[in-house]
């Protein structure tokens, strides 16, 4: 896949885990309090399968983990039984903001040159 396609679809994959994560708020908002679990459950689901089947269009496993444990917020939202207030779009924006920039930061080279990390006998 090249450099330029693989940068799309990341950007692509973004802007559907924000727009995911856009729509559990405002349905919660919206919701009753006994749906609420459920669409903490159903989101979490969605959340979780997508970082897996795009799982090779994150930067490492660091950021792949951090988005997959986004999953512990879709069921902790979801303990909540009434959610008022839109405050919950600016922590999805937040969260958005973080990994775009931590996407985009520079990978800094190794420190350890590969003859210190030889032991010599």
């Amino acid at each position: 896949m090249t450099y330029i396609l693989k940068r799309v679809t990341w950007y692509l994959l973004s802007i559907y885990l924000l727009s995911v994560y856009l729509t559990f708020f405002y349905l919660l908002n919206a919701a009753d309090a006994e749906q609420v679990q459920r669409l903490g459950a159903a989101f979490s689901a969605i959340w979780l399968s997508s970082c897996f089947v795009f799982q090779n269009f994150f930067r490492n496993r660091f950021e792949f983990s951090i988005h997959a444990l986004l999953t512990l917020d879709f069921c902790f939202e979801s303990l909540v039984p009434d959610h008022a207030g839109y405050s919950f779009y600016y922590c999805a924006a937040g969260f958005w903001l973080v990994f775009l920039t931590y996407h985009h930061l520079p990978l800094q080279p190794s420190r350890v040159g590969s003859e210190e990390l030889m032991i010599t006998v």
